[in-house]
């Protein structure tokens, strides 16, 4: 019989089966397609193009199939399209874990989260398109429910990649402990929320005031404008996201350094140096956006940073809590 020295512990990471390796599969392509509908969201925003089906959900101007329609008509419509499949691709990921991992495993109850707050983000697009706060609308209710859409997304994605990320991986800490989630990682994460709030406000601002980055005195006069208390609401608000982004930006930094010192696991130690190179990629792009006075593509591209960025600090979280301390 073998003895173990004494104080150590090993953790023993069983092989995924075909079907979890399948299910694995299936559930980080989901999330690769939910990205895409986000982005696509964005892009019906920077198109103007959230009345392209007048004020019907779920129809498209009354009809199952819009007649001749314009081209704000087909990227609605498309948006649509692209959502309700992924509404049903939802359901495909919960009935698979279910039967996979049955009803009280975590990966269930994430791919239950995902499938519910697909039908919350269906029920807010629906109440912007009834309520008109889509296209040219300026006004503070249209702000503040795209601000708590975003948020929405957030949670519906971090879910998602919750799902993948436990299918893929899910060993538990051994006898000596989980490293445990620290502080800062709860910090940064709840700062990630609130600097994509803004953002969501910012490029809304963006989209119904654009300015030149030339134009208008430039960067200093969008400054200026900013701070002007005659402007519109949107664009004093400007200013608050990059220093929102900044103070997030600083927690998500250290990252790496807070997991290095809780465990020596490999993949949790790869997820924090992710997130701070994704964190200077995100800065990267947020200043180009302001240089720039933020053209549409660098918005999506800024967005997709965003969402990248996010679930390298969800998933290191989650990774944490399953590691071994040391």
């Amino acid at each position: 019989m073998w003895a173990l020295p004494a104080g150590v512990v090993y953790t023993v990471a069983v092989p995924p089966s075909a079907s979890r390796r399948g299910f694995a599969v299936y559930a980080w392509g989901f999330c690769a397609y939910l990205v895409a509908v986000v982005l696509f969201g964005a892009w019906v925003r920077i198109t103007h193009s959230g009345a392209g089906c007048g004020r019907h959900w779920p129809t498209c101007h009354g009809e199952v199939v819009p007649p001749s329609p314009s081209t704000e008509t087909l990227i609605e419509y498309t948006h649509r399209l692209s959502s309700g499949l992924l509404g049903i691709a939802g359901i495909v990921l919960l009935v698979w874990a279910v039967r996979r991992f049955g009803l009280r495993h975590r990966i269930t109850r994430a791919a239950g989260v995902t499938l519910a707050f697909i039908v919350v983000e269906a029920l807010i697009g629906a109440g912007l398109v009834l309520r008109e706060l889509v296209a040219d609308d300026a006004s503070s209710a249209r702000a503040i429910v795209i601000a708590l859409h975003l948020a929405n997304t957030l949670i519906l994605t971090g879910a998602c990649s919750l799902t993948a990320f436990w299918a893929t991986y899910d060993r538990k800490a051994g006898a000596e402990g989980s490293a445990g989630v620290p502080a800062l990682l709860f910090v940064a994460i709840l700062a990630i929320v609130l600097t994509a709030m803004t953002g969501a406000v910012t490029a809304l601002g963006d989209t119904l005031f654009p300015v030149s980055p030339t134009e208008g005195g430039g960067l200093f006069g969008r400054i200026r404008d900013g701070l002007d208390p005659t402007t519109h609401f949107l664009v004093r608000l400007r200013i608050v996201h990059p220093i929102v982004a900044v103070f997030a930006a600083g927690l998500a930094w250290q990252v790496p350094d807070v997991v290095g010192a809780r465990t020596d696991d490999p993949v949790a130690r790869i997820l924090g140096r992710g997130v701070r190179h994704a964190t200077v990629t995100e800065v990267t792009l947020g200043v180009a956006n302001v240089l720039l006075a933020a053209p549409g593509w660098l918005q999506i591209v800024h967005l997709l940073a965003a969402q990248i960025l996010w679930l390298l600090l969800v998933t290191c979280a989650a990774r944490l809590r399953d590691a071994p301390r040391g």
